[in-house]
């Protein structure tokens, strides 16, 4: 590219003073381009975030990868050498954890508060998983070794209790009958204390106890319903999992987090996918602006353009020339929006409590001022959906890059049409009625 062509090209950007409506459409580009960068960019790393916490949340109490038994005779899925099975799988490279547990449905009652409620039993005297000791707020040295049962601060909260109340716990329990199914058991258990684990149907369902009290309480004997390994990658899960696989065998099958939460990891996929094209479309109506631009400035400069081909000017430079007008629209609106959403997206959570603050400010005013009683303050993170105390935020530099170098390819080829029209015009006809 000469240097003449650069030069006319950039000029072009601007408009005679009587062609002010040229200059506001450039404008208008390089805005589209802006804001289709920046709110993708935005909104892609908010939801990276989001899926990152909901992920980590989940994997951080839940185990990565699961092994249980095929068949048994025991209910037809219990693990009778559970023991040897988790030694075992503890010997295997990669591996952090590998904790036998039980976990099963069941309701809870409280003074007159019942709800259902997941019951795992974990643990034992002599091996007390890290993962699960750190999760625990209260009481953190009883777990284990005593009687007893522990719960989410959430579910403590919003039922009123408080350690060393009595719940009682009611459970299906023994086997199977044809005749009279399955009886129900219910045991009382003194609460020893609390968790947080963040993910709030934990903290809000999830009742945990050691696996003998486990044992007793579904009275399945001393078995265990499945092995949960925790690895040092949970970005090779599905690897991991079929090294497990050999090393125990197929008298047992081994499944990931994600396939256990197909459905969740699914729709956040989905989700992310379906927002990205949503904001590409912006970028693309983006385009056709440009397009729309870069043809008005070809009419303008029809003069021009007869007086660069008279001297000698070739049809492919006026072609660059408009090109990269608009390749210059889109690097500037991409330069801008990357920025900006950058700097967006690090500060976010200073910009949502400013915002916050502005809303909440102009409520009070305007209930003050007409007097309409209360004002509760909004808030614009859903703790109660999402559980979170922060909005997370999460920057793929990959993806920016990404997002940047699309926006300019699209500006680019929006502008190679309206550019070939400019470069077939005849420079005789062009000037003929100037």
């Amino acid at each position: 590219m000469k240097l003449f062509e650069f030069f006319i090209g950039f000029r072009y950007l601007k408009s005679k003073k009587s062609q002010r409506f040229i200059s506001f459409n450039t404008f208008l580009s390089v805005l589209i381009v802006f804001l289709g960068v920046f709110i993708l960019i935005l909104v892609i790393s908010v939801m990276n975030g989001f899926q990152g916490q909901i992920k980590d949340k989940i994997l951080d109490v839940d185990s990565h990868i699961v092994v249980s038994n095929l068949a048994s005779e025991i209910d037809g899925v219990a693990i009778q050498d559970y023991r040897e099975l988790a030694e075992k799988i503890r010997g295997t490279e990669h591996v952090v954890s590998a904790s036998p547990y039980l976990q099963g449905q069941g309701l809870f009652r409280f003074k007159r508060n019942v709800g259902p409620v997941m019951i795992r039993g974990i643990g034992t005297k002599d091996y007390i998983p890290s993962d699960i000791k750190k999760f625990i707020t209260l009481n953190r040295h009883d777990y284990c070794q005593k009687k007893g049962i522990y719960i989410g601060e959430e579910m403590a909260f919003n039922y009123g209790v408080k350690v060393g109340n009595t719940m009682e716990i009611i459970v299906p329990q023994g086997r199977l009958t044809a005749v009279e199914g399955v009886s129900p058991g219910i045991r009382k258990y003194k609460v020893l204390g609390f968790f947080k684990t963040g993910y709030y149907d934990f903290d809000t369902k999830l009742i945990m106890m050691s696996l003998t009290d486990g044992q007793d309480l579904f009275s399945v004997g001393d078995v265990a319903y499945a092995v949960g390994v925790k690895i040092d990658d949970i970005y090779k899960m599905n690897r991991m999992a079929s090294v497990l696989q050999s090393v125990i065998g197929f008298e047992y099958v081994t499944m990931t987090a994600e396939q256990r939460n197909h459905n969740l990891f699914y729709a956040l996929r989905l989700e992310k996918l379906i927002m990205t094209i949503i904001l590409f479309l912006v970028i693309i109506s983006a385009g056709f602006t440009i397009m729309g631009t870069i043809v008005m400035v070809v009419m303008e400069k029809r003069k021009a353009i007869g007086v660069l081909k008279s001297m000698g000017a070739k049809p492919r430079s006026i072609m660059v020339i408009f090109v990269l007008e608009g390749f210059l629209i889109g690097v500037t609106g991409s330069i801008l929006g990357v920025i900006f959403g950058l700097a967006a997206s690090l500060n976010l959570e200073s910009i949502i409590l400013w915002v916050e603050d502005s809303i909440n400010g102009l409520m009070i005013w305007i209930y003050q001022v007409f007097n309409l009683g209360d004002f509760y303050r909004i808030t614009l993170k859903p703790s109660s959906v999402y559980y979170i105390d922060t909005i997370p935020t999460e920057i793929v530099p990959e993806f920016v890059v990404f997002i940047a170098a699309a926006a300019i390819f699209l500006a680019t080829i929006a502008s190679i049409f309206p550019s070939w029209q400019a470069s077939r015009q005849k420079p005789v006809e062009t000037i003929r009625y100037e």
